[in-house]
């Protein structure tokens, strides 16, 4: 009896195992798919890189930055994949970076879940213009996501609903 109860216990933790595994393997394909469909949206500026940023929602919020770089005085193209969210988040786009308490916010969209959202310097170099006169071209941006808490979350074994991911590809202008 006793080695039935653990042939059957040992049984349940494979299965479990190997049906998390296969999640998490359909999750990362499916980010590959999205940083595709990205890249297609830069044109016609040229692919330049890409940042995939993965996080677990929780009860409470979050925030995550990505730096980007803009070289050269060259227009840039932003390609947000946001497919690979389970709930919506905010996009916020800023000159510097959180440290900064005086930073300027450049651009911020929300709606981005199951979307894919494009901005360009060309815009993010107006508004910072307008909000800062005489501050130059900018040079760099930073990318921060908002992520709002999810009641009922698991905070410490979180699950494949509460897995997302956004994907920022970024492009260049020929």
């Amino acid at each position: 009896m006793k080695k039935t109860f653990v042939f059957i216990a040992s049984f349940c933790f494979v299965v479990l195992f190997a049906q998390t595994a296969a999640n998490l393997t359909e999750f990362k394909e499916n980010i590959e798919t999205q940083k595709v469909e990205a890249k297609d949206a830069l044109k016609p500026y040229r692919y330049d890189g890409s940042k995939v940023t993965y996080f677990n929602f929780k009860t409470y919020k979050q925030t995550k930055e990505v730096e980007v770089y803009l070289f050269n005085q060259t227009d840039y193209r932003f390609s947000f994949n946001g497919k690979s969210l389970p709930n919506d988040i905010t996009v916020q786009i800023y000159d510097e970076d959180a440290t900064i308490t005086s930073r300027i916010l450049l651009k911020e969209f929300t709606g981005v879940m199951g979307k894919n959202v494009v901005v360009e310097t060309t815009e993010l170099q107006k508004a910072y213009d307008t909000k800062k006169p005489n501050g130059g071209r900018l040079k760099r941006v930073f990318v921060s996501y908002a992520i709002p808490g999810v009641p009922g979350a698991e905070n410490k074994t979180p699950t494949m609903k509460e897995r997302g991911a956004m994907v920022l590809v970024m492009g260049y202008k020929m």
